[in-house]
């Protein structure tokens, strides 16, 4: 089989038309039996990229940032003025470890590193609780709530904001960003921007008056050169754990609520919540797309011809389900470590306990609370090329008689 060339006509098939489909693994399993492990795909329409689908060249991807790289001005792309992919892949003079290669990125990871594995995790879990509880109290009384918009996207966000030190004012508002810059509405330019300033109004006052979080342990920090680089790296690391929570919170919830394993309608015992939070890692990674790295030179990819220049998303929702690496044996599958949900290489990521911490809360919350039930099992998927989750997951359940305090409205 000879190597195959870039495709850079139309008809490719876009992102956000998998992560939106029906049944994205069997889309993914087409792109696979078309084009092998590596397919031409579009980033947006008329912005053309490469989707890794393998798990060998996703993880080849990942760890080999000298061919690979992370920076975007080795992309050879220019985005319309309108693209939404800008606050993401293109983002002008960001100074963050998420955009940098080699030392670079290594001086900038060192202070994220030390500050997530420095965390109190029994007072990060209390802040959660708390989070979690005010939440489920503005609804309890209802009888019936969207637990995306209600609930997973609020807590997952409150969560990450808090850990930084943010009070849930501020971290509304910091979600309202993100919601631009991940292009689920508005302008991610002007959404970028808006979030650039509340941080870098939060790092100030941290200085002024330093507490126990992560901000505090950031401005601290001597890896960073100045204030814009503390600012960019707390705005990546608070958009990629939110985007990345919401989508495991959702995902988990939906298997708690509709899969007969976790349920017991089927042999009346209940598989855990453990259990549902790996599996989803395996089967509905948090995220479906990630973006992106660069071609430095040309080179091969699973038998493609990539051109220096080249963008290449490593689709982590296929190299997961990779047949190479994935098996139908359940004893196997019980002790299988393989994902990709976490990255490998020198950007993987960094918060694997906080994450998990929130998301099992998240859900542990909700459920030992309230007595679910899922009310229209048709799924819309929210409208995004990298995450996959429900854009509404509607629930009813017997209503508490009293509800506390509601918190200001996401």
């Amino acid at each position: 089989m000879p190597d195959l060339e870039p495709q850079r006509s139309g008809g490719r098939v876009a992102l956000v038309d998998l992560t939106g489909a029906k049944d994205m693994t069997a889309e993914l399993r087409k792109l696979q039996d078309r084009w092998g492990p590596v397919a031409p795909v579009d980033l947006e329409p008329g912005v053309p990229g490469w989707l890794v689908l393998g798990h060998a060249e996703v993880m080849e991807v990942m760890r080999t940032e000298s061919v690979f790289a992370r920076d975007p001005r080795h992309w050879n792309e220019r985005l319309p003025l309108d693209s939404t992919l800008h606050a993401i892949l293109s983002p002008a003079g960001r100074r963050a470890l998420y955009y940098a290669d080699g030392a670079d990125h290594r001086r900038l990871r060192l202070p994220v590193d030390e500050a997530f594995a420095g965390i109190d995790e029994a007072q990060t879990a209390a802040m959660v609780r708390g989070v979690c509880s005010r939440l489920i109290d503005s609804f309890a009384a209802q009888g019936h709530a969207d637990l995306i918009g209600g609930y997973a996207a609020a807590v997952s966000f409150l969560s990450v904001s808090g850990m930084f030190g943010f009070d849930e004012r501020q971290g509304i508002a910091l979600l309202r960003c993100a919601h631009g810059i991940f292009g689920h509405g508005g302008d991610s330019v002007t959404a970028l921007a808006t979030m650039d300033q509340i941080v870098l109004d939060h790092v100030l006052a941290t200085r002024e008056d330093p507490g126990n979080n992560l901000t505090a342990r950031f401005v601290e920090h001597p890896s960073f050169e100045d204030d814009t680089e503390i600012v960019h790296s707390m705005v990546v690391a608070i958009c990629a754990a939110n985007e990345m929570l919401v989508t495991w919170i959702a995902a988990t919830l939906r298997r708690m609520l509709t899969d007969p394993r976790y349920t017991g309608r089927v042999t009346g015992v209940r598989r855990g919540l453990d259990d549902a939070m790996d599996e989803t890692l395996w089967s509905e990674p948090p995220v479906a797309n990630l973006p992106a790295r660069y071609a430095v030179t040309d080179c091969t990819l699973g038998r493609v011809r990539i051109q220096a220049g080249d963008a290449i998303v490593m689709g982590l929702a296929a190299a997961n389900n990779d047949p190479r690496v994935r098996t139908t044996d359940d004893l196997f599958e019980a002790n299988n470590r393989s994902h990709l949900s976490f990255g490998v290489g020198p950007h993987a990521c960094p918060a694997r306990r906080p994450g998990r911490l929130v998301v099992k809360i998240a859900v542990e919350s909700l459920m030992e609370r309230l007595d679910l039930r899922l009310t229209d099992p048709e799924v819309t998927w929210a409208p995004s090329p990298w995450s996959r989750y429900p854009a509404v997951l509607p629930v009813e359940f017997t209503p508490e008689r009293q509800s506390a305090r509601t918190p200001a409205r996401v």
